[in-house]
């Protein structure tokens, strides 16, 4: 083709933003070469121009039809030259002394010439603005290439990690290869000092390993391997996420975490908190006095089997011999006709009948048994001393500590009753057990941050199911709350990407109280909706859509979107979508693997986007397994 053979064909009919287009013979090609320059041919999903005096007016192309020249439906006879090409365009847009302007900027007329648009139009189209030279900016990263015509698509990086962003599509669609080409590609930028990140954070949460080999991403991040498989002796702080003090004691989350019924265990966790934790963090050098307090409780009131038990779990639990603090916490039994305590050896101050000793409440012996009590335990040998305090700077066990006192004393009070509340203690004896594995809690308000690096990944491959609906939802709260505290001069940004997003975002769980799945929900709902204002960002990838929130899917920024064939995925897109046309829609369905429509806010025209492969040594770890090698036979 020549510099004059451009032109394709010309305008038949206008219909609003509707045109229908008449084609000539020869524009078939799927690209074109006009004085070294390539242009794309005429196809479905492609773009078109159509000139009118100084505006170059743009159409994407919707539909393709053939016109019967001779309209004789007897003359069955088929031929080339019997029909005419027509194509129907959607007007997007248009160039104006170069530079494009997205919209309804001017109408064309009958006869106008249609004609092929550059690789360079068609860039400045899909990016908005003018045609640069992307290759040689550093502020655009090449993601793929545009399909189907095949020219390279850069994104403007800085337009898209400061909104939050979904990654949607079936296994083998590519999901995780975009993912990962997205943020290596970022990531790549500071590698080579082409940006730097300073205080800014990206977070990944990992359910199942895949981002935690060393060229995955970058070489330059942390990666926190949690397990709760390992024996708890096994593990270091280091190994844990760093949970703050004050937002460990968040009442709320700590009645969502151990499932306290909302009429008596939330009330009872209430006091726990207020009584023992709401002041400064005094709990360390004051469980003595509890402890004292606790053990005069027991004694000044009816026996209590359960109050007994709980003082003894208490030392137990702090590693206490409870013969060397009082005779009377081993020795004492209830007699639950009587409702006193006896004893079948002496203790002094208790009454006696034949060979065996009655309590009967006596305040000057009790008090006497009391400071000795509390004497013993302040004079206890220093290894054990040291053992105590080094257990108790772990809030966590102060938590279980707090709780059994606090039961002592309403049980003694006759506030509760023991069998609506030993359900929780017992939540709170097992699921702490293995939070203590994978969370440390600061004994203090001045948090040691767990994310040093600019890029951490957190395995929760070798985690149990409840701690990886939990410490997600934990994750979050604990960042984003740092975030909106550190980040008033809007100097960093947080992004917090999950993968398998599904596992914790969904709606429809039904493995999980309703008070569990709203408070998790409320969390990321808050995110999503605010995290904006504080510079914090979501990115989430779901092979799965439809089961999240429909909430945090309308509230993302922009998506890439790969194969989905499920009904409830499509309607669900359908639904939250507005920037997707009718025929991009319907290509969701058939994309080969790699392809992704991308959409959204920093995105002036959908687009179909052939997602570059990584390397091997790059890719995530989430292949098939190769049948044919593993099964082969030995020769």
């Amino acid at each position: 083709m020549n510099n004059t053979d451009y032109i394709v064909g010309a305008v038949k009919e206008i219909q609003g933003t509707s045109v229908i287009v008449r084609m000539f013979d020869d524009a078939d090609q799927l690209s074109y070469f006009i004085n070294g320059e390539r242009y794309s041919g005429v196809l479905i999903g492609s773009y078109i121009g159509i000139r009118r005096g100084q505006y170059l007016i743009i159409g994407l192309i919707e539909k393709e039809s053939a016109i019967d020249n001779l309209n004789d439906i007897e003359n069955r006879t088929f031929s080339k030259k019997r029909f005419i090409r027509e194509f129907t365009l959607k007007i997007v847009g248009a160039f104006h002394r170069k530079k494009y302007i997205q919209g309804m900027v001017a109408f064309p007329q009958i006869f106008n010439d249609v004609v092929l648009l550059s690789d360079e139009q068609i860039n400045a189209i899909i990016a908005g603005g003018k045609a640069e030279n992307k290759d040689k900016s550093y502020d655009y990263l090449k993601l793929g290439k545009i399909w189907p015509i095949g020219i390279d698509y850069y994104i403007h990086w800085p337009n898209l990690f400061n909104t939050h962003i979904a990654i949607f599509g079936n296994t083998g669609s590519g999901k995780s290869n975009t993912l990962t080409k997205l943020y290596t590609s970022l990531f790549d930028l500071e590698n080579n000092k082409k940006i730097n990140f300073g205080n800014s954070k990206f977070c990944f949460l990992d359910f199942n390993g895949e981002y935690t080999s060393d060229e995955v991403l970058s070489r330059k991040k942390d990666v926190l391997h949690l397990s709760t498989r390992k024996s708890i002796d096994d593990i270091n702080e280091q190994n844990k996420f760093h949970v703050p003090y004050k937002i460990f004691w968040d009442k709320d989350l700590l009645s969502t975490i151990f499932g306290a019924t909302e009429q008596t265990q939330q009330p009872f966790l209430s006091r726990v908190i207020n009584f023992y934790f709401k002041r400064d963090n005094t709990f360390i050098e004051n469980v003595f006095d509890y402890i004292k307090v606790a053990f005069h409780e027991i004694y000044s009131s009816e026996a209590n089997l359960d109050s007994l038990n709980l003082f003894k779990d208490i030392f137990n639990e702090l590693g206490i011999k409870h013969g060397s603090a009082s005779d009377w916490i081993d020795s004492c039994l209830v007699n639950k006709t009587t409702g006193k305590f006896y004893s079948y050896q002496y203790l002094c101050g208790w009454d006696v009948s034949g060979s065996t000793y009655y309590w009967n409440i006596k305040e000057a012996a009790l008090s006497e048994e009391v400071s000795k009590l509390y004497e013993r335990l302040n004079h206890l040998n220093s290894e054990t001393i040291h053992n105590i305090f080094k257990l108790l700077m772990n809030p966590i066990i102060q938590l279980r500590i707090a709780t059994k006192l606090q039961m002592i004393h309403d049980l003694s009070s006759h506030t509760i009753q023991y069998d609506h509340l030993a359900p929780l203690l017992h939540r709170i004896e097992a699921r702490s057990k293995d939070l203590n594995k994978v969370i440390f809690v600061e004994s203090s308000d001045n948090s040691d941050f767990s994310i040093n690096r600019n890029i951490q990944v957190i395995s929760l491959k070798n985690v149990n199911k409840d701690i990886k609906m939990l410490l997600p939802l934990l994750i979050a709260k604990v960042t984003y709350s740092e975030q909106k505290t550190s980040n008033g001069n809007h100097s960093k940004i947080f992004n917090l990407i999950i993968d398998e997003a599904h596992n914790i975002l969904s709606d429809r769980s039904s493995i999980e109280s309703e008070k569990w799945k709203d408070y998790r929900l409320d969390v990321f709902e808050e995110i999503i909706k605010e995290g904006r204002k504080f510079g914090y960002y979501l990115t989430i990838a779901s092979q799965r859509p439809a089961d999240i929130s429909a909430t945090i899917v309308s509230q993302v920024h922009n998506y890439f979107i790969h194969r989905l064939v499920n009904d409830n995925d499509l309607k669900m897109l359908q639904n939250t979508l507005s920037s997707l046309d009718s025929v991009t829609r319907s290509t969701i369905p058939n994309l080969s693997p790699g392809q992704a429509i991308i959409t959204g806010v920093s995105f002036e025209q959908p687009v179909v986007v052939q997602i570059d492969e990584l390397d091997d040594s790059r890719k995530p770890d989430s292949s098939n397994t190769d049948l044919l090698s593993i099964w082969k036979i030995e020769k």
